[in-house]
């Protein structure tokens, strides 16, 4: 990837209040199959173009990973029209930004512009979806680039490797048990017709979301998308999306060290539904719980950990919600010595094990969620973000109108029980990350 988006936000917004207050989104349907998303925002003359390809990681073919993410890199290459690495410096020329970015589910190319600079573009962008040149030429060293993103993003950062070996062990035979950015030795093996058979296959206005944010409405937007993406032709050859089955239960226990580290990381990740599985009913509920546990300053776990006991200098809980199957809640903290990691992820186990879901805290961190909601809106890129990661992972936008209603109506009983589901049926797995020679 270009660039690693930052999407934590998620996980503290993910259920924003009524779709007309916090997120403005009016969409509407090409005749080709491309779902087009107006987010208004008028406090000032800029919006975020954003086209999202509901294509990731995890629709590499088998023995082929890293696939997408190529493609994502070959797509600055240029086109009849545009040579290559014209694209970005057309999109510098007018005052904007740009980037792109792949993740197990999708691929989004964005550009932050000024509302009068739109429509170029979205002439770029458009023209890239269906005349992408591909050579050689372009392919080969296009290809070391990822492999030197690899090298600095895994190979040279330890708790990269140690997620890596995670996700084999916890996701098995799923899509997700395979690193976007490609292992090495399947890197090697790409070829550019591989990268020309993906492109032809996913990079279709119907298996897209294009999504506009900013100082521009639905209506204005329409005849934009119409002139610039209404001619490209719909998918031509790609088959429906498989939804994978969900790992076998697993609990595992990984450690690694590593002459780099010089901290204790423990982490532990539990395989649970998502707002797309069991019907999303489940979902609310460990949003709220991830809220009471790992809030900043707030959360149950930095309150036990790093303040009283003082055992951690760190301690987090993460969900996200947004996937298009079984997803991930994860515990984490971080140590500074060998006594305090081995207390702390015992602490941690029976902490959890033990944990009283209470009413009082449960309204709090409901309340939490619904007042950091107010923010989404501020800025035309997250609405986008926000927004194209509901959709591209099928979440229906009309149910942005009830996502405060969601967050309300979870109980502490509901909390109680996906906390007690979670830990006594949900496959996991435990990784400890220590300085070299802190193995038991």
């Amino acid at each position: 990837m270009r660039k690693a988006l930052f999407l934590a936000f998620l996980t503290f917004f993910p259920r924003p209040s009524a779709a007309e207050d916090i997120i403005p989104a009016t969409s509407f349907v090409l005749d080709n199959g491309l779902e087009v998303i107006a987010i208004e925002n008028r406090r000032a003359p800029v919006v975020t173009h954003m086209l999202w390809y509901k294509v990731g990681g995890t629709d590499d073919p088998s023995g082929k990973s890293g696939l997408a993410h190529v493609l994502e890199h070959m797509m600055f290459k240029g086109t009849k029209k545009i040579p290559d690495g014209e694209f970005s410096e057309i999109v510098s020329r007018n005052g904007g930004e740009e980037n792109a970015f792949t993740g197990l589910d999708y691929t989004a190319y964005y550009q932050n512009i000024a509302r009068d600079r739109l429509e170029t573009v979205m002439f770029l962008e458009a023209d890239r979806m269906k005349n992408l040149r591909l050579t050689e030429q372009d392919f080969i060293p296009e290809l070391e680039v990822v492999k030197e993103e690899r090298l600095m993003r895994y190979d040279n950062r330890p708790i990269m490797l140690l997620q890596e070996r995670k996700n084999k062990a916890l996701w098995g035979d799923h899509p997700y048990s395979r690193p976007v950015i490609g292992s090495r030795g399947e890197l090697n093996a790409l070829t550019l017709n591989d990268v020309k058979r993906f492109y032809e296959e996913h990079y279709a206005p119907d298996n897209a979301i294009l999504i506009v944010a900013g100082d521009i409405s639905a209506e204005e937007l329409r005849p934009l998308a119409e002139k610039y993406y209404g001619g490209i032709p719909p998918r031509r050859a790609v088959a429906d999306k498989r939804m994978p089955q969900p790992p076998y239960p697993v609990g595992v226990r990984l450690e690694m060290t590593h002459p780099q580290v010089k901290v204790y990381t423990f982490a532990k990740e539990y395989i649970v539904p998502s707002y797309m599985s069991d019907g999303g009913k489940k979902a609310p509920a460990y949003a709220v719980l991830a809220e009471m546990l790992g809030a900043t300053h707030v959360g149950a776990l930095y309150k036990r950990f790093v303040v009283r006991d003082e055992t951690a200098r760190a301690a987090n809980a993460y969900y996200d919600g947004f996937a298009p199957g079984m997803t991930t809640f994860v515990v984490s903290a971080v140590t500074g010595d060998a006594d305090s990691a081995e207390k702390l992820e015992k602490g941690i186990d029976a902490f959890l094990s033990s944990f009283a879901v209470k009413e009082k805290e449960t309204e709090k961190a409901k309340a939490r969620l619904v007042a950091g909601l107010e923010y989404v809106n501020d800025n035309p890129e997250t609405a986008a973000n926000l927004v194209g990661r509901v959709r591209v992972t099928g979440f229906p936008l009309e149910r942005l109108q009830q996502w405060k209603e969601d967050i309300s109506a979870v109980t502490r009983e509901e909390v109680a029980e996906a906390l007690k589901t979670m830990l006594t049926s949900a496959p996991s797995a435990t990784t400890v990350l220590m300085p070299e020679g802190d193995a038991k």
